[in-house]
């Protein structure tokens, strides 16, 4: 009886635990994607200053993206997200949006081109 008591207890905690699962997208400028109901577009890379692959820096550097998140009940949001340093996400209508990482890395020698970015951006329910 004991034992049946146990399991009814344990399986009634484990019910009432809320699991806030990831989903991560990867965008290139321009580009939008619907997740968990949410509308992600990458609008741009307003600052990179990270550090070159091929160099030694005492700073890892920073960059920054702006990101559009469309809401149907919210509307529309405009975040910019860094990958060092100030705020890497922010939340809206119940869901943390975070910048995960942003390629390709810099190098000394070459620019990057604008079209070549791509940005993990990452989406996650909040738990209540």
């Amino acid at each position: 009886m004991k034992t049946y008591i146990l399991t009814a207890v344990l399986l009634l905690a484990f019910s009432a635990m809320t699991i806030s699962a990831q989903t991560n997208v990867i965008l290139k400028p321009g580009q939008q994607r619907t997740v968990s109901g949410l509308k992600i577009k990458f609008i741009s890379v307003e600052e990179d200053s990270r550090c070159p692959e091929n160099a030694r820096c005492v700073w890892a550097g920073n960059a920054r993206v702006k990101i559009q998140v469309t809401s149907k009940r919210l509307g529309t949001r405009v975040f910019e997200m860094n990958t060092f340093s100030g705020p890497r996400g922010n939340q809206l209508d119940g869901y943390a949006i975070n910048l995960e990482s942003l390629t390709p890395g810099r190098k000394t020698s070459d620019p990057i081109r604008p079209s070549s970015y791509r940005a993990t951006i990452s989406v996650s329910r909040l738990k209540r």
